[in-house]
């Protein structure tokens, strides 16, 4: 193993990802490692934050970016899973024996697909707001628009994935959808693919050589995330999935259902007002969970 250093930051030229490595002053966890990634805002502070929060319980953390840093895509069209693919043998060649990934909502999508793609490599996934498809690509030009695409891709080609059956975003609906709600709600839009995604694109979670860890609100209105969730479970049981997993559900809490307060979870019901206080003890609970999780790799 490793000496413990300060930070070690990577780089996409010279590393072939973007990230940066938080070992905590005493490691609880030897050998093990989680790499930590968030969803669609595509913020590496927001993964930088989810490291820190790990290292701080005494678990080496790796922040990851696929998105939005040097070298990186600037939407989510074809993303290249490969970094993150260079960031687990970087991490298995530093004498890490179990590589785990935690992704939230998109990252979850990202975290699952990886986990599939990359038996050995990846020894753990924990999936925060899940789903259970890879989806069609969208772009942040002049709000948001649908890309004719896959979100992902893995050593040159696309990622099959569940179309939105859309030439051009909802965003009038969206809107609409939003404000009635008092949220920002996109469940409309990702229920077709949750209930029925293409057979193709379908998360084969069943292929992670690793133990599997999903966590959801029945809050969440952003996307369908405890229903994926469910069907990812009802798909390892029939798949005779051969590694732990569980399914945790809180009846609190939002979409960016993370172990650490955040300004924009207050667009979110699950937490804000009367539910903020069992939101917040819902999502440090599912921290102190995950750390179970990890302790049992």
């Amino acid at each position: 193993m490793a000496a413990r250093t300060t930070n070690i930051k990577y780089c996409v030229k010279a590393d072939g990802f973007h990230g940066e490595l938080f070992h905590p002053e005493k490691d609880r966890y030897p050998g093990k490692v989680l790499i930590c990634f968030g969803g669609s805002d595509g913020r590496f502070e927001l993964s930088r934050m989810l490291a820190h929060v790990f290292q701080a319980q005494g678990l080496t953390a790796l922040a990851l970016a696929y998105v939005m840093e040097e070298g990186l895509p600037r939407q989510f069209c074809c993303v290249p899973i490969d970094p993150l693919e260079a960031a687990a043998r970087r991490l298995h060649g530093m004498g890490y024996e179990r590589v785990g990934l935690w992704g939230l909502s998109k990252g979850a999508e990202l975290a699952l697909t990886a986990g599939s793609l990359l038996p050995g490599l990846v020894n753990a996934v924990v999936a925060v707001s899940p789903i259970n498809t890879v989806c069609q690509g969208f772009a942040m030009e002049r709000g948001i628009a649908v890309a004719p695409g896959s979100t992902w891709s893995f050593r040159g080609e696309e990622v099959p994935y569940t179309g939105f059956g859309l030439e051009k975003f909802p965003l009038g609906h969206v809107l609409i959808k939003s404000v009635m709600a008092r949220e920002v709600t996109m469940y409309d839009l990702y229920l077709p693919l949750v209930k029925s995604p293409d057979p193709a694109a379908a998360i084969r979670a069943e292929e992670i050589t690793g133990p599997l860890l999903l966590i959801s609100s029945r809050m969440d209105t952003m996307w369908p995330s405890t229903e994926a969730a469910e069907r990812i479970m009802a798909r390892l049981r029939e798949k005779r999935f051969s590694y732990a997993c569980e399914h945790l559900c809180y009846d609190y809490g939002g979409h960016l259902f993370v172990p650490m307060e955040l300004r924009l979870a207050k667009f979110f019901k699950g937490d804000r007002g009367k539910n903020s206080g069992l939101g917040r003890r819902a999502r440090m609970d599912s921290l102190i969970k995950t750390l179970e999780f990890v302790s049992r790799w």
